[in-house]
């Protein structure tokens, strides 16, 4: 008898640790596969964007007004609630490509050098920039808009384009993507569960050096295309896609949340081809 409940308590123990690891297994692979889920959505939503704004265009002049690219942002109460940057504080930032908590130095400055004395964005170096260490690191969450005409599907029409985050058959947080072309409306969603979504316009009208910035919003009707570029050179888009395994409605509001964030920077060609881009102005 008491051989047989020590064999009974030495099974139970190991049965104990397997249904334990098997648990700790399948939360971790909850927790890999919520990751791989928003990363793909994330990259799913910057491929997009990228693809639609590089063909944004000018005019056509028999369209009012005619030249149309609106895109503007707005910042949210708070982030991911994770101190992202390490200094102590949380969500102090916003994403607009400029040194909000003053940590930034010099060592900071991301500037590749490609050959020689060349370096990329070379008139930018010295001072703080987006991609730059200590720069739009630990962000609040933005909602943005960006409206802007590119071609359409059918030879010679043209579609007005406009990307924000709202709600698409009932469920929150989603990027949709609005196409108008003769008239008529077409809405999907290009990725779920987006908690930020937030989009930077370089100017190539303004003189190269440290008063050139990313600007955080931008009107082409406001600009003069006789002298000027009514498009922004280059726009830089971030995404933070929730990457939980929990439901965003039961989080409570102070408890971190786990997303992942993505970035890119986007040129657009008909502003790079502009006559009235000066080509040693680029960022």
């Amino acid at each position: 008898m008491v051989e047989l409940l020590v064999a009974l308590l030495f099974v139970a123990a190991v049965l104990g640790g397997a249904i334990v690891a098997f648990v700790a297994l399948q939360r971790h692979s909850q927790q890999t596969q919520a990751r791989l889920t928003a990363l793909g959505e994330a990259r799913h939503a910057l491929l997009t964007l990228s693809r639609d704004l590089a063909q944004a265009q000018l005019g056509p002049a028999w369209m009012s007004p005619p030249n149309f690219f609106y895109g503007a942002n707005s910042y949210l109460s708070d982030g991911n609630r994770k101190d992202d940057d390490g200094d102590g504080s949380v969500d102090e930032e916003q994403f607009d490509g400029l040194d909000n908590d003053s940590d930034w130095q010099t060592a900071d400055d991301r500037h590749v050098l490609l050959s020689g004395a060349l370096y990329e964005r070379p008139t930018s170096r010295g001072f703080p920039d987006f991609s730059d260490a200590h720069v739009d690191e630990d962000t609040k969450f933005t909602s943005a808009s960006i409206l802007f005409r590119m071609p359409a599907e059918t030879t010679g029409t043209v579609s007005e384009v406009r990307y924000y985050v709202g709600t698409f058959d009932g469920q929150p947080n989603v990027l949709i993507r609005e196409r108008i072309t003769s008239g008529v409306t077409e809405a999907g969603p290009i990725a779920f569960n987006v908690l930020s979504f937030s989009a930077l316009f370089w100017d190539g009208n303004q003189p190269p050096g440290p008063t050139r910035k990313w600007e955080t919003s931008w009107d082409a009707t406001t600009i003069n295309a006789a002298t000027q570029v009514p498009l922004p050179i280059s726009v830089a888009l971030e995404v933070s896609v929730y990457a939980g395994t929990k439901k965003l409605e039961n989080i409570p509001p102070t408890d971190p949340l786990e997303t992942i964030r993505l970035t890119t920077i986007v040129n657009i060609e008909a502003a790079l081809n502009h006559p009235n881009y000066v080509r040693n102005s680029l960022p």
